[in-house]
């Protein structure tokens, strides 16, 4: 009871939040993707010490707030000249560090640029330049996959539980069923297309098809690679700093894996 009145309590506070920050877009999206990608980052680095990792939080840091930066204000010079120089200092550096595997140190730095920095980034991205798939609202397209991905996270549970008898990959999560990922799908086109129908705003079939597909697919897939990396590391939360909600990577694991699948659907549209 006191773990569910957590959840709630952090809920009615997040969501108007999260809705508010989604649909005004500008600095406030990139402080949320900057926030969610640096916590998350460093949720990583402190998971993969259970394995023995020493990774350069600091370079780290700086090479993905760089690459956020890149995205927000434009690829410029002196940004490029950060990430480069930074990459080329985190192999360089690691010779003086000479505490554990070096390349074990360096992979898993690299990783947490790359998961979630990057991904991230790829986000902000299609939030600045969604019109280009013919969508009319920037704002309201994200915050239907926020939606959409709540709604397969929902539907793969509640009937899971209801009726998951044929489990989907037990190793990594022995709770997750396929009737609940299959309802999960159903979940993201019940949303997509309920907005697509009612127009709600201006979006392509094709894009709402391709994109509830990518959350009810994607979507899951991201948590089950996020569950995959705390089982390994024998861990049950990236963190607990979402009181009843776990962390940042627990909290945002789908929208991690999503977000370079819809670069690549974004990519093939206007290609």
């Amino acid at each position: 009871m006191k773990e569910l009145f957590k959840r709630v309590a952090v809920a009615v506070i997040a969501i108007p939040l999260l809705v508010f920050i989604i649909l005004e877009g500008s600095w406030y999206f990139f402080t949320l993707i900057a926030i969610i990608a640096i916590g998350g980052q460093l949720e990583l680095y402190n998971i993969s010490r259970a394995k023995g990792g020493i990774p350069q939080t600091f370079s780290g840091l700086l090479i993905t707030i760089a690459l956020l930066f890149i995205i927000q204000l434009g690829p410029g010079n002196y940004l490029l000249i950060i990430v480069i120089s930074g990459l080329l200092f985190l192999t360089v550096f690691e010779m003086f560090n000479n505490k554990g595997s070096a390349i074990l140190n360096t992979a898993i730095t690299l990783l947490g640029i790359l998961y979630p920095g990057i991904f991230l980034a790829m986000l902000l991205y299609l939030r600045s330049n969604a019109q280009n798939m013919g969508i009319s609202s920037a704002g309201g397209f994200i915050l239907t996959l926020f939606v959409s991905i709540w709604a397969c996270d929902s539907f793969a549970y509640f009937i899971g539980v209801a009726i998951g008898k044929h489990r989907l990959f037990e190793r990594v999560s022995p709770k997750k069923s396929i009737e609940g990922a299959v309802a999960g799908i159903c979940g993201s086109f019940l949303v997509f297309l309920t907005v697509y129908y009612f127009k709600w705003y201006d979006i392509p079939l094709a894009i709402a098809v391709w994109t509830a597909l990518c959350t009810g697919v994607i979507g899951q897939a991201g948590d089950l690679v996020e569950s995959w990396f705390k089982r390994d590391a024998q861990v049950k939360d990236s963190s607990h700093i979402l009181p009843g909600h776990g962390g940042l990577l627990d909290r945002f694991d789908s929208l991690i894996l999503i977000s370079p699948f819809l670069m690549i659907i974004y990519l093939f549209y206007t290609g």
